[in-house]
């Protein structure tokens, strides 16, 4: 009997399988990494023989799936450049979007520009460069295609409202690496305070009071004001700030959206710029 991955990878015959990612956003389903890891490989096994597979080696569990692969298959990474077909450095963060120097193996270097924000955007970016160059594109037309892609509504999404102050949407994202990465593209933001509005992650199991800890102490490395949406969920975030020993009294806590926002108009100035990190999914209750 085939499991419903299986039946919808027989429907699309793909011949690019891509695994970009592997961490602990769906272990409320999953139960585990490893039952995670073995469904998402599904998608590799499924591959015909002259298919081609694709791994982010930057991820340590990806990592271990692509080392165990033994067909044709494309590494890329930004960390792990050294053992790699596709990577990029020289990576550049401002109020437009990134550059950066494009490196892919037997093809050579472009400079390279985009709307996207952050290292985690670089990285899939990068998936959709092996993918290209598993179609055997030219270095022009994929630096062409990488300055048209357009950022994703509510995924490190800048946005300039004119009013002097950024504002950076990453509502939609639910897990600790995209938090992490977000609060780095906030990091390159030199001027004004900068300030993060978030009701911390959820959905994460049994990982999720620890994985809300180590982002309250990463808060407390980069930003000036902090805005936590709801006390219960975000309690653990509390307590990673205080043991970074931030100033508390920067720290506010309100019970929606609605009230974040109001606040955010009594203490925002020109050249602040504003994250709005993670989401409450709708069926979510404290």
């Amino acid at each position: 009997m085939l499991l419903p991955s299986q039946e919808k990878l027989l429907l699309v015959n793909p011949k690019i399988g891509i695994i970009t990612a592997i961490g602990p956003s769906h272990l409320k389903t999953f139960k585990s990494i490893e039952n995670i890891m073995k469904t998402k490989y599904e998608l590799i096994k499924e591959l015909p023989a002259d298919g081609t597979a694709i791994f982010n080696y930057d991820n340590e569990y990806v990592k271990k799936l692509a080392d165990k692969t033994y067909r044709n298959k494309i590494l890329y990474g930004i960390e792990s450049k050294e053992d790699v077909d596709i990577y990029a450095d020289n990576i550049r963060t401002t109020p437009k979007g990134s550059t950066f120097k494009l490196h892919i193996k037997d093809k050579g270097t472009v400079e390279c520009r985009t709307k996207l924000l952050g290292k985690h955007n670089i990285l899939n970016i990068l998936a959709g460069v092996a993918a290209a160059y598993a179609m055997d594109m030219t270095l022009v037309q994929i630096s062409s295609g990488i300055d048209k892609i357009e950022s994703v509504e509510h995924r490190l999404q800048l946005i300039d409202p004119g009013t002097g102050v950024y504002v950076i949407d990453d509502a939609f994202n639910s897990n600790p690496k995209g938090a992490e990465a977000a609060l780095e593209v906030l990091k390159d933001f030199n001027e004004g305070n900068k300030i993060i509005v978030t009701p911390g992650m959820v959905e994460l199991g049994k990982l999720q009071d620890d994985e809300n800890f180590k982002f309250g102490e990463k808060i407390a490395e980069v930003c000036d004001e902090v805005i936590l949406v709801g006390k219960r969920q975000t309690k653990p975030i509390y307590e990673g700030l205080k043991n970074k020993e931030f100033n508390m009294e920067k720290v506010h806590t309100v019970k929606d959206l609605k009230e974040a926002q109001e606040l955010i108009s009594d203490i925002v100035k020109v050249n602040d710029v504003i994250l709005f990190e993670n989401d409450l999914p709708d069926t979510y209750s404290e």
